[in-house]
């Protein structure tokens, strides 16, 4: 098969039932794509088993076409798409659990209420990191991800955390640093 065609058949191509759409998107508001989604992923964890170090982050796959859960992100290469959270090996980048993000409210989805009292990011990695818990593997995220309460809470899981942090430095701690370096 020819580029040409496996693109033609990937942008045309719909996994989806039309008869039970409406009802599957009264309880999913992904329901053209989930169930394929969803099968996706088990097979991805079904079928290798990742090594010590994983990865959590973002990634905006592209799409223009009508879709309540599109996303602008004016700074990724692709602008529109569907953005997608996932864990990934860090060794080797073979992904190992993912979600799509449908929205302000779709980080809690499968988590406890008490979890749901938690931050938008940490919720984020808490729902992605079932496969893994209790394994004693290294989780890397960038600062979006990154917090106190998040490091703690894997702690809890036996899980060891590594992040990047940006100083949040306040106009207040400035002018006291100039002051100081002036004397």
């Amino acid at each position: 098969m020819s580029k040409n065609r496996l693109e033609v058949l990937m942008n045309t191509i719909r996994f989806d039932d039309a008869e039970t759409r409406e009802q599957r998107r009264e309880l999913h508001l992904a329901a053209p794509i989930s169930e394929l989604f969803q099968s996706f992923i088990q097979n991805c964890q079904e079928f290798y088993s990742i090594g010590n170090c994983a990865c959590v982050d973002e990634m905006l796959v592209a799409f223009r076409g009508r879709c309540k859960f599109k996303m602008y992100m004016p700074k990724k290469p692709a602008k529109y798409g569907i953005k997608i959270m996932c864990i990934t090996d860090a060794r080797n980048c073979y992904l190992l659990n993912a979600c799509i993000y449908l929205g302000k409210d779709s980080d809690g989805q499968n988590l406890t209420q008490e979890q749901k009292r938690l931050s938008k990011p940490t919720q984020a990695v808490l729902r992605l990191l079932h496969p893994i818990e209790g394994s004693n593997r290294n989780v890397t995220a960038d600062n979006w991800f990154s917090s106190i309460e998040l490091v703690n809470i894997l702690k809890e899981k036996r899980l060891t955390y590594v992040g990047t942090l940006k100083k949040k430095i306040s106009v207040k701690s400035r002018l006291n640093s100039n002051h100081q370096d002036s004397d």
